[in-house]
């Protein structure tokens, strides 16, 4: 009989041990944001991209005026491509801000923007590359390659509530513009750029993170279904409210 409960007990022992292992073992679960935060996000991406989309226009005009004086061909192909690219942007945050369609699926739209802003930064980029040549006046290429980086930089700040956008801009800002230097064969330029481009970086991933864990503090996640939150007469008011209208209609 002693013997007996000996075993149960080992036994129970054991299960209890077998649960404690398992658990400390147990893979952490990622801490992602709740929806709330991530559309709150998404709101600052479309209401800030204003003023990064207008700083990038103002450098391309800039640019394209001073190039465009000894190489007028490539001043015009260069800012074609730049204005088809920024209306397509300007066009998708318009209907979004605006309610269209598009905008019940804030995420969908977050994609399509962000894809939107890859190919316009690659272009405003590529200005050090395709708007002046090899052989171009020293004074206008060094103004191309300044402005080129901080417009990109500066447009990935006013896009840094998604990381993924301020990366289309602050990405091809930061190499583009370096290849260009160092094509011209400037070493001391090409360092200073390369360290602008780090300090850059670390500006918009602080600020990217920042906006994040703002967002997460004011929208955190909860494990609370809308039923456990809301008070329990919420439901029936709603149903009551509802079947009224429809009496009306």
């Amino acid at each position: 009989m002693a013997h007996a409960m000996m075993e149960v007990k080992d036994a129970r022992g054991l299960q209890r041990l077998a649960e404690e292992t398992s658990r400390s073992f147990r893979p952490a679960r990622p801490k992602t944001r709740s929806r709330a935060a991530l559309l709150e996000m998404i709101d600052l991406l479309s209401r800030w991209s204003a003023a990064g989309l207008a700083l990038i226009a103002g450098i391309a005009v800039y640019l394209a005026i001073i190039a465009g004086r000894g190489f007028p061909a490539r001043a015009a192909a260069w800012i074609s491509l730049m204005v088809c690219a920024i209306w397509v942007c300007r066009r998708m945050r318009a209907q979004f801000r605006s309610g269209a369609a598009i905008a019940a699926r804030p995420f969908r739209w977050r994609a399509s923007y962000t894809s939107c802003l890859s190919v316009l930064g690659v272009v405003f980029a590529s200005a050090p590359i395709l708007l002046t040549p090899q052989d171009a006046p020293g004074l206008i290429s060094l103004q191309v390659i300044v402005l080129v980086m901080l417009g990109g930089f500066g447009a990935a700040l006013f896009h840094a509530a998604h990381p993924t956008s301020a990366a289309a801009f602050a990405i091809p800002g930061a190499l583009l513009p370096t290849l260009a230097a160092i094509r011209g064969g400037d070493m001391v330029l090409t360092s200073a750029l390369a360290a602008t481009s780090v300090a850059g970086f670390v500006v918009v991933i602080a600020l990217s993170r920042t906006i994040a864990r703002n967002a997460g503090r004011r929208n955190p996640r909860t494990r609370f279904v809308r039923r456990e939150i809301l008070p329990a007469n919420h439901y029936v008011e709603n149903a009551a409210t509802q079947t009224a209208s429809k009496n009306v209609i």
